[in-house]
């Protein structure tokens, strides 16, 4: 029997769930798991089910496919292997979404705890059947408590170290350096290790 395809509404409802629900950042430490509990097809699944194939967790036949869907996502976001920090995620969520795996990059939920999602939201709920508004809502409130903090490789924080590298090492050297000085000064050049004054070269 022959596959029957993905329906034109359904690709539609796709795309308007990304667009309304995930904002596209700048910042490398936003990441969305691919295929995790809190992935976005999780959420669409979620919120749009007769639109989901119903192999994958939605209820449509003609609904689309996980595969078909992190298909779209590409079109709004790159995609990258990322270990998300364990001190990002609370202790409540799977243990394994600490693990490097596959992400979509600089995206993350709207959250309804910041007042420029909560007016596009508000705005967004108001055009949505009451049974989509309490499943988004909920779904946010859930999705939410994935902060994955630092994105692990490739992170925003990892860049901002591996940039000033030199300046931090410049800022660390300088004040032992000072402590050293002070100690010459009070016991003599023979109070100061020998691995000191190395560091900090003559004075």
């Amino acid at each position: 029997m022959p596959r029957r395809p993905t329906s034109d509404e359904a690709t539609r409802a796709a795309r308007f769930f990304l667009e309304s629900f995930i904002v596209k950042t700048d910042s490398q430490d936003h990441i969305l798991p691919k295929n995790d509990t809190f992935s976005p097809f999780s959420g669409f699944c979620r919120v749009f089910p007769q639109f989901a194939k119903k192999k994958d967790g939605g209820s449509a036949t003609d609904g689309v496919s996980r595969a078909a869907f992190n298909k779209i996502c590409l079109e709004y976001f790159e995609e990258g292997m990322r270990k998300p920090a364990r001190n990002g995620n609370p202790g409540a969520l799977e243990a394994n979404l600490a693990q490097q795996r596959r992400h979509f990059l600089r995206g993350r939920w709207r959250d309804p705890a910041y007042p420029e999602d909560l007016a596009a939201l508000t705005q967004l709920w108001s055009s949505m059947v009451a049974e989509q508004v309490a499943a988004s809502a909920a779904l946010l409130e859930d999705f939410s408590r994935w902060k994955p903090g630092p994105a692990g490789r490739g992170g925003e924080r990892q860049s901002r170290k591996r940039g000033s590298d030199g300046e931090g090492d410049s800022d660390d050297n300088a004040s032992e350096c000072g402590e050293a000085r002070r100690e010459g000064s009070e016991q003599g050049a023979g109070g100061v290790s020998p691995a000191r004054k190395r560091v900090c070269g003559a004075w």
